[in-house]
């Protein structure tokens, strides 16, 4: 016999034993039903998680651009002490 037999015969078997009880075949439903709502809420949460990351993403990389557009290079400067005054030192 194959695996996929055996599976049959105990899904079979399950469903043999509960036709005595339906409460438990509800609660089988019930939490086939929960296990299924949850694969689909945490789809949703990856793909709300996917999309906010990426938006984060595109904010910093604009950020760095026009940290990067404003950088302007050091001036130092100096005392002059003839002309009393602020010059520039290369």
């Amino acid at each position: 016999m194959g695996v996929t037999e055996e599976v049959g015969k105990v899904a079979g078997g399950a469903v043999e034993a509960m036709r005595g009880t339906p409460i438990l075949l509800a609660i089988l439903l019930v939490i086939i039903g929960f296990l299924g709502f949850n694969v689909y809420l945490m789809g949703e949460v990856s793909s709300n998680s996917r999309e906010r990351n990426k938006a984060q993403l595109e904010l910093i990389n604009s950020l760095v651009k026009d940290i990067r557009d404003c950088r302007q290079p050091v001036q130092r400067q100096g005392y002059d002490p003839i002309t009393k005054s602020l010059m520039r030192v290369d």
